[in-house]
């Protein structure tokens, strides 16, 4: 038994670990393309950028759902060998992510120049660039949920490389051109087509497959809502933050904040992969009526492992983190940066949870999710005179959610 467990544990802990190590590189090319555009460009139209990368983080409220409702049949599918039923549920997602992206693209290209004066931006240009890459956006979604479900996870993290690099590369080429802040949101635009191209052995081997059923049909929307309120709440509590204090703040300070939520989200990022894991294998053991509960304990530990250390840094030697990566203009975040990295080591924790109950197609625990995001953002907007404030806001809110989702799931084990 120990043996068997040990085996199980060891085929978990080296997806995750494949993942970690890919969604590093990741997240380092990420950072130093905010980075770069930070000091190239200023505060101030750092800031511009920040807000579309918001916005990109945002529309996941979309992405995510597809790729984690799609990634769950994928996995129910696989463990039952039956391709064919695989297909039809993604062809229909597909044809839904299609829709929607183009829906998106009308919405923020047309709309550009109210976006434009809303937030104050130079130009309504990048809202239309981002806008227009939206369809491959949702669709490459779709394809990375076969990847997760089936479980093939070296080429999913291949799918994020491509997303990272060609965003990196493509973004800082056209800045040095002298294109600004539009010539990097092209960047990131254009990341959108390559990375739908990279996902496409996700279709390899599946066949030829009917229209998907109507009770299908259903039931698959059915987990797709809680997924997508899950995904909701995680939007809010991630970037509500920034977009409200770019409303409150001038261009400089909301500059150095989108800094400070840069660098204190390394914590949920880092542990981004061992969720995206946990996912699948959850799904598949339940459904072939196999254990599973250990692997929450142990998502829930290498999350901590990882967040606790990086928030320790975050208390001890912020300035040494700081000052390498956005330089001496951006010191005055430096205090508030372990708070930022509990609150989000607190929301990781709880995110752990979330997910595991959704592999299990039991979605209740996400209400709390989006009531946390609501509870945050009314925080802000009453609480905002200092940045302090607005941090704290965020530490109260992220240690009541983990608290009330681990205590019910500790009522519903199982």
């Amino acid at each position: 038994m120990l043996n068997q467990l040990r085996e199980k544990l060891g085929s978990f802990a080296a997806a995750s670990l494949l993942l970690m190590v890919s969604m590093t590189i990741v997240n380092a090319g990420n950072y130093v393309y905010n980075l770069i555009m930070g000091r190239w460009l200023g505060p101030a139209l750092f800031a511009d950028i920040s807000l579309i990368v918001t916005l990109l983080l945002i529309i996941t409220f979309i992405t995510v759902p597809l790729q984690l409702t799609t990634a769950r049949y994928a996995a129910i599918h696989s463990a039952d060998g039956n391709q064919a039923a695989l297909a039809s549920i993604h062809r229909w997602m597909t044809r839904v992510a299609i829709l929607v992206g183009v829906s998106f693209a009308a919405f923020f290209a047309l709309g550009a120049p109210l976006w434009a004066a809303f937030f104050q931006t130079a130009s309504p240009l990048p809202f239309v660039l981002f806008g227009l890459a939206l369809p491959f956006a949702f669709a490459q979604g779709v394809n990375r949920g076969v990847l997760q479900g089936k479980m093939r996870f070296t080429t999913l993290t291949v799918t994020y490389q491509v997303e990272m690099w060609s965003r990196l590369l493509i973004g800082i080429f056209l800045v040095w051109l002298g294109l600004s802040v539009n010539g990097a949101v092209l960047g990131i635009a254009l990341s959108f087509p390559a990375t739908w191209f990279a996902t496409l052995p996700a279709l390899k081997g599946l066949p030829a497959c009917n229209p998907l059923a109507p009770d299908v049909r259903k039931a698959v929307a059915g987990f797709a809502l809680p997924v997508m309120v899950a995904q909701v709440g995680q939007i809010l509590i991630n970037n509500s933050d920034i977009l409200l204090v770019r409303r409150f703040y001038p261009p400089a300070s909301a500059g150095q904040y989108a800094a400070l939520a840069l660098i204190g989200r390394i914590v949920f990022f880092a542990t981004w992969s061992v969720v995206t894991t946990m996912f699948p294998i959850v799904t598949q053991k339940h459904k072939k009526g196999e254990p599973y509960q250990h692997l929450f304990w142990v998502s829930l530990g290498i999350v901590a492992a990882i967040a606790l250390p990086v928030t320790l840094a975050a208390l001890l030697v912020p300035e040494y983190i700081v000052r390498p990566l956005f330089g001496d203009q951006y010191l005055g975040i430096a205090p508030l940066l372990w708070l930022y990295a509990l609150a989000t080591t607190l929301y990781a924790l709880a995110n752990v949870v979330v997910n595991y109950r959704l592999s299990l197609g039991k979605g209740r625990e996400t209400s709390f999710a989006i009531a946390a995001g609501v509870a945050q953002v009314a925080g802000i907007i009453l609480f905002h005179n200092t940045l302090s404030q607005v941090v704290w806001v965020q530490v109260v809110v992220m240690g009541a959610l983990f608290i009330v989702l681990f205590w019910r799931n500790l009522r519903r084990t199982g």
